[in-house]
C-alpha cells in the first residue's frame, strides 16, 4: 500500500494529539482521531501505528476512509458517518484497515463525537493547568471524533484478560465455567444470526487444517463455499436494517438447515456467509454450493414486502491433509499454529477470489478458484506492461457521450471516455485498467494523451461549424501534477480551442487528497475560463465546507443513485437533495447513467439540468457522433 500523502494545508497545530499520555498511547486499541467533519486523521495513538505498520506522520491529514477498503469505504460513508451524525457515536462495525504494504487488517470499528463549545484550557491531574489544548473544527470549537479500532489480535487479548478478570472474580470452579462458556460464545458467535463470526470461522478452518477431518480417507478434501448475497443494500433500503437482520437470520438458518451437522457455516461479515465441508471431489462441492444457492433463493417475506434472495458463491479446495496442510517445519504447537493459520487465510482468499469472479460476470452464480489462474500481484504486473505497451502502440482510443438539455432534449457537450483497443481481449472499458494506472502512475501520461486527443476533436468539430462543449476527466495524479496548467493551457493553444469549452471532471475523492493544491490547480483553470465539474457527487466524504473552497460549476451526479430513482424513495431524496444544493449554489446539475424513460421524468420533475446515459445514446466513436449530430471527426 502506497501510504497516503500528507493533507499539505493541514496546520501541525490542529493535529495535536487529543491526550498525549501514556495510558492512550499505549492502550490495547487502536485509537485514531479524526477532526470534526470526521474526514482526516488529526492523531493516532503508537497501537495503532504498530497494528498497521504505518508511521503517524504519514497519516497525519489522511482522509479516513483512504484507510479502508473499498467496500468497508462504502460501509463508512453510507453507514457509519450518518448514524455518527444523528446519535454521535457508532458501534461495532466490521471492518478491514488497510496497512503497510496493502495489507488488511480485520477490525470492529467504533467510534464517538466529542464537542466542547467555549472550552478552554483544563486541569491536568495534578491540578495544574492542562496546556494540551482540544482539536478544534474548522470554526474554532473544540470537537473530534475518536475511532477505536478493536484489531483481531488485540481483540483476542483484550477478551484474555477479561477472561482472566472473569476467573479471579469467580468463587467457584462451576461459575468460572460459566463465565468462561459464555465469553467463548460471545467472541465466536455472530449475535444477528447465532453462526459463528469471523473468529470462530477461522479457528474452526485452522483446527480442520491442523487435525486433518478425513485424515483416515486419502481422497478427503476440506471444501471452502464463499457466499455475497446480492443486491443486500437493496433489502436494507426497502425495509430497514431491522429487517435485513430479520432476513440474515433465515437465510443464516437456510444453510445450518441444508448442511450436515459436522459441516460448519459461519457470517464472515456484512451479507457474506462461508460454509466448510469435508467432500471427495470437485464435483461433490460444486453439488453443495447448488444446493445451497437453491436454498437460498426462495422467497421469504420480511416485514410484510416479499423477498427473493440471491448469491454469488465461490469455491476452493483443499486436500486434507495434504495441499495447504503440510507438515510443519518449525518446531512445537507455535509453528504448526502459525502455518494453519497462514493455510487457513490463503483457502478464504481462494474462496472469496473466486466469488468476485462471479460478481464481475454478473452475479447469481458459481466459480471454482483455478489453481492456474495466478496470484493478483502477477496479473496486474502483466497488466501495467501491457499498458505501458498500448499507449506506446497507440491503442488506446476516445469515445464520445452526448450530455443532453432536460429541458428541450438539445445536446450541449460530449463526454470524452477512453477504450482500449487491445489486440487479444478487444475494446476494454477504463474499469478494467484505469486503477493499475492510477496505481503505477502511468494514468499521467495516459492522461495527458486524453486531454490532447479530446481537445483536437473539439477542434475539429469546431471546423465544421458544430462545435460542443467538451468534458475530459481528470485523476486524482494529475490533479496533484504541477505541471497540469501548463498542459492544458498547451493544448488548448495548439489546436486554438477557447478554455470556455472545456469543463473538467474530478471525482469528490480527488479533491479531497491534496485539497490546497486541488484547489490553487482549479483557480488557475477556472481562471483561464474553463469549467469545472465535481464527479461521482454523494459517493465521497468531501463536507460542503470543502466544496465551498473550489471553483466548482457542475454537480454530476452519481449513477448509483440515478439508477434507483423510480424505485427508491431513499436514493430519490439524494438525487433530489444534490439537485437543490446545485441551484442553490449557482451549479449545474448533471445526472449520470440514465438508462430509462421513467428515470428521465423522474429527473425532469426533480429539476435537473443536464443528463446523459444509453437512453439517449452509448458512447462511441467520434466518426459516429459526427454521422448522428454532423461534423469532422479528427
Amino acid at each position: 500500500m502506497t501510504t497516503p500523502p500528507v493533507d499539505a494545508g493541514h496546520d501541525r497545530a490542529d493535529v495535536a494529539p487529543v491526550r498525549a499520555d501514556g495510558w492512550w498511547q499505549d492502550s490495547p486499541v487502536a485509537h485514531v482521531v479524526l477532526d470534526g467533519d470526521a474526514g482526516l486523521v488529526v492523531d493516532v495513538n503508537r497501537t495503532f501505528t504498530t497494528w498497521t505498520g504505518l508511521l503517524r506522520e504519514d497519516v497525519l491529514g489522511t482522509p479516513f476512509a483512504r484507510l479502508l477498503p473499498v467496500g468497508d469505504r462504502i460501509v463508512w460513508t453510507t453507514h457509519a458517518l450518518p448514524v455518527l451524525a444523528t446519535a454521535g457515536r457508532v458501534d461495532e462495525v466490521s471492518v478491514q484497515v488497510l496497512g503497510v504494504g496493502g495489507s488488511r487488517h480485520a477490525a470492529f470499528l467504533s467510534a464517538v463525537r466529542f464537542t466542547a463549545p467555549g472550552l478552554g484550557a483544563g486541569e491536568g491531574q495534578d491540578g495544574s493547568p492542562d496546556t494540551d489544548p482540544p482539536v478544534r473544527d474548522g470554526r474554532g470549537n473544540p470537537a473530534h471524533v475518536v475511532v477505536a479500532l478493536f484489531g483481531a489480535r488485540e481483540r483476542r487479548r483484550y477478551e484474555q484478560e477479561l477472561l482472566v478478570s472473569k476467573r479471579a472474580a469467580e468463587a467457584s470452579e462451576a461459575q468460572r465455567a460459566r463465565a468462561e462458556a459464555h465469553l467463548q460464545h460471545l467472541v465466536h458467535h455472530d449475535p444477528v444470526t447465532g453462526l459463528l463470526n469471523r473468529t470462530g470461522l477461522h479457528a474452526a478452518l485452522s483446527e480442520a487444517l491442523g487435525n486433518g477431518p478425513g485424515r483416515d480417507d486419502a481422497t478427503a478434501r476440506l471444501a471452502v463455499v464463499f457466499l455475497d448475497l446480492d443486491g443486500f443494500k437493496a433489502v436494507n433500503d426497502s425495509v430497514g436494517h431491522a429487517g435485513g437482520d430479520d432476513l440474515l437470520r433465515v437465510l443464516g438458518q437456510r444453510l445450518r438447515s441444508a448442511l450436515r451437522p459436522q459441516a460448519v457455516v459461519a457470517r464472515f461479515a456484512g451479507d457474506e456467509f462461508v460454509v466448510l465441508e469435508v467432500l471427495r471431489t470437485e464435483d461433490d462441492a460444486v453439488a453443495l454450493c447448488r444446493r445451497l444457492l437453491a436454498e437460498l433463493t426462495v422467497p421469504v417475506v420480511i416485514a410484510g414486502v416479499e423477498v427473493v434472495p440471491s448469491a454469488s458463491a465461490g469455491i476452493a479446495l483443499a486436500d486434507v491433509p495434504s495441499d495447504l496442510r503440510a507438515e510443519p517445519t518449525g518446531t512445537g504447537a507455535a509453528a504448526c499454529d502459525a502455518e494453519c493459520d497462514a493455510a487457513a487465510d490463503a483457502l478464504l482468499r481462494r474462496a472469496d477470489t473466486a466469488m468476485y469472479r462471479v460478481k464481475s460476470r454478473g452475479r447469481g452464480g458459481l466459480a471454482v478458484h483455478d489453481p492456474a489462474a495466478g496470484d493478483d500481484a502477477a496479473d496486474r504486473l502483466r497488466l501495467l506492461q501491457e499498458l505501458r505497451a498500448a499507449l506506446a502502440e497507440g491503442e488506446f482510443r476516445l469515445h464520445y457521450q452526448p450530455r443532453v438539455r432536460l429541458s428541450d432534449g438539445t445536446t450541449t457537450g460530449v463526454e470524452a471516455l477512453v477504450r482500449w483497443q487491445h489486440p487479444v481481449r478487444g475494446l476494454l472499458g477504463p474499469a478494467e485498467f484505469i486503477e493499475v494506472a492510477e496505481a503505477s502512475g502511468l494514468i499521467r501520461d495516459l492522461g495527458a494523451w486524453v486531454l490532447d486527443t479530446a481537445v483536437a476533436q473539439a477542434a475539429a468539430w469546431n471546423a465544421t461549424g458544430n462545435g460542443v462543449q467538451m468534458s475530459v476527466n481528470l485523476s486524482t495524479r494529475q490533479l496533484n501534477d504541477p505541471d497540469l496548467v501548463l498542459l492544458v493551457t498547451s493544448a488548448l493553444a495548439r489546436y486554438g480551442v477557447p478554455a470556455s469549452q472545456v469543463v473538467l471532471e474530478i471525482t469528490e475523492t480527488a479533491l479531497m487528497v491534496e485539497p490546497e493544491n486541488a484547489s490553487v490547480t482549479l483557480q488557475a483553470l477556472s481562471g483561464l475560463g474553463m469549467q469545472i465539474a465535481v464527479d461521482d457527487f454523494g459517493t465521497g466524504y468531501a463536507s460542503l465546507t470543502y466544496l465551498q473552497r473550489f471553483p466548482v460549476h457542475e454537480l454530476k451526479i452519481d449513477r448509483s443513485f440515478v439508477s434507483a430513482v423510480v424505485d427508491s424513495a431513499a436514493d430519490r431524496a439524494i438525487v433530489g437533495a444534490c439537485v437543490h444544493l446545485a441551484r442553490s449554489m449557482g451549479l449545474v446539475s448533471v445526472a449520470e447513467g440514465v438508462e430509462t424513460e421513467e428515470q428521465r421524468q423522474v429527473l425532469v420533475e426533480l429539476g435537473c439540468s443536464v443528463a446523459q446515459g444509453y437512453l439517449f445514446s452509448p458512447a462511441r466513436p467520434p466518426e459516429e457522433v459526427s454521422q448522428r449530430y454532423g461534423g469532422a471527426d479528427r
